[in-house]
């Protein structure tokens, strides 16, 4: 199965839970979690896939699936720092290579991070996927994770 094929079915199983289990009366925490378990069961590569949210001036760590992450995060610091005061996706070919970046887990050698907005637009936090592979994210990733985080725009 090719990514954009792969991506397309975790999102339509995604929508799927969602609307099946009650969707807007349920909290950021319960889609958060469902697309967690969607994505590490639907793509191999994925080592830790989790949500770090927005507290107040920076980051914490929310629903994840993998080793241990970093508790709290501040704007500005490692790839999700980055991606969050950028509020832009940040692809990272080589954990190794990105000025700053936190080792929370020495498995992880790339990662790929994308913002996530509330209904307001306003950012809510970020989604995280490392890999234990180097360059295991492309813009077919991209892609597919915006396209599933912007459920959170219609979430709220």
């Amino acid at each position: 199965m090719n990514k954009s094929t792969a991506y397309e079915d975790a999102y339509q199983a995604i929508v799927a839970i969602w609307r099946d289990e009650g969707g807007e009366t349920l909290d950021d925490i319960a889609l958060m979690a469902t697309i967690n378990s969607i994505l590490s069961h639907q793509f191999s590569h994925f080592f830790w896939t989790g949500f770090y949210r927005v507290c107040g001036d920076r980051l914490a760590v929310g629903p994840y699936i993998g080793t241990v992450g970093c508790l709290q995060i501040e704007f500005g610091r490692g790839v999700c720092g980055t991606a969050a005061q950028q509020q832009e996706t940040v692809i990272v070919p080589d954990v190794n290579q990105f000025p700053g970046h936190i080792a929370c887990d020495p498995n992880s050698k790339s990662e790929i991070v994308v913002p996530v907005f509330g209904p307001e637009g306003e950012l809510i936090g970020v989604l995280d996927v490392d890999s234990d592979q180097l360059d295991a994210f492309d813009d077919d990733d991209r892609a597919g994770l915006e396209r599933i985080v912007a459920l959170f725009r219609s979430a709220g």
